[in-house]
């Protein structure tokens, strides 16, 4: 994984969670205790993902969320029945045609994301006749932040160096002063950016003394502290994009996804049945500037200068929709 990405742990939820609910039969306890959905009833599981996939999309989050079956996978009608609820598409390909259906996948994920890429996600001999399953998910959000941009500007950002000096260049930064709610913590600091058009905001954690990894290592820890009441504030964001195709195959086999969701029929099926990769574009770009100019700030005001390597988390109360890092802008 690079240093800059961005994942959705949503869309992740998303599919996983139709490959459980699926089943009719044999539905795989420690994976329900995982999702936490052991006891829960059908239509509130759908309800939650109705509720945050039309936030998103009030978000203008475009969202392509598609599992692929092989013939050999004995897909049951429940599980079409509640794939609309979930926000996940169900498609039968036939993966004996290799890179055939590895392009027709490609070009369904580019068509419904429509941003102007030609996102890769198979290379030579992905898809192959052992092929059952493929789970391909993309997403891409342009932030559209609740305050207004007032300006922009050029200020440093500096990168830690291992037992060197830091790395420091110039980056273009938005500017805005706006009630913000925040923590202070003796590891990291953080700022919750809202949105604006629904509850949904970008809390950016700063490392102190830590690094980034350490952050996302511990990140269920800081999502726990609460935020202070807002306060006027005055912060400085660069302007940043990522993009990013990341193979989840390893944390399949880490949930024994072969055994799980896999029917196998066939002796000659081995470890690579299982495909599942997903697509994420992510601009932070100013909007509604009101002024191109070089900015200050008030010393007896809060200040938020994001100008090192930070962690960034789109989230609302209750749902996460894209967790990512910069280590470098």
């Amino acid at each position: 994984m690079s240093k800059n990405f961005v994942i959705s742990p949503f869309a992740i939820h998303q599919a996983i969670t139709l490959l459980y609910m699926g089943k009719d039969k044999h539905r795989d306890p420690e994976l329900g205790k995982a999702l936490q959905l052991v006891g829960r009833r059908t239509d509130k599981i759908l309800s939650f993902f109705e509720r945050a996939r039309t936030k998103a999309i009030q978000q203008d989050f475009v969202m392509a969320n598609r599992i692929y079956l092989s013939p050999y996978y004995n897909e049951s009608e429940h599980m079409r029945s509640i794939s609309g609820g979930l926000g996940v598409e169900v498609e039968n390909i036939p993966f004996s045609e290799g890179s055939t259906s590895g392009d027709e996948i490609e070009k369904w994920l580019n068509q419904t994301i429509d941003k102007g890429t030609r996102s890769h996600l198979f290379v030579k001999d992905n898809l192959t006749e052992v092929t059952q399953l493929v789970a391909v998910q993309g997403n891409s959000l342009s932030c559209t932040f609740k305050h207004r941009i007032k300006s922009q500007t050029t200020m440093s950002f500096s990168i830690p160096m291992h037992n060197r000096r830091p790395y420091v260049y110039k980056v273009q930064m938005m500017y805005t002063v706006a009630p913000l709610e925040f923590f202070n913590e003796d590891e990291v600091r953080g700022v919750m950016i809202p949105f604006s058009k629904t509850d949904i905001g970008m809390l950016v954690l700063i490392p102190r003394r830590l690094g980034t990894q350490r952050i996302l290592y511990n990140l269920d820890k800081y999502l726990q502290v609460p935020l202070r009441k807002a306060e006027k504030t005055h912060l400085f964001l660069p302007i940043f994009s990522v993009q990013e195709t990341v193979d989840f195959n390893l944390a399949l086999h880490s949930l024994g996804i072969n055994h799980v969701f896999i029917n196998v029929t066939h002796h000659d099926r081995n470890e690579n049945a299982a495909y599942f990769k997903q697509y994420n574009n992510l601009e932070v770009k100013p909007n509604r500037v009101l002024m191109q100019s070089e900015v200050g700030a008030d010393n007896d005001q809060r200040v938020v200068n994001v100008n090192r390597p930070f962690v960034f988390v789109i989230k609302d109360e209750n749902t996460i929709y894209m967790v990512g890092r910069m280590d470098s802008v």
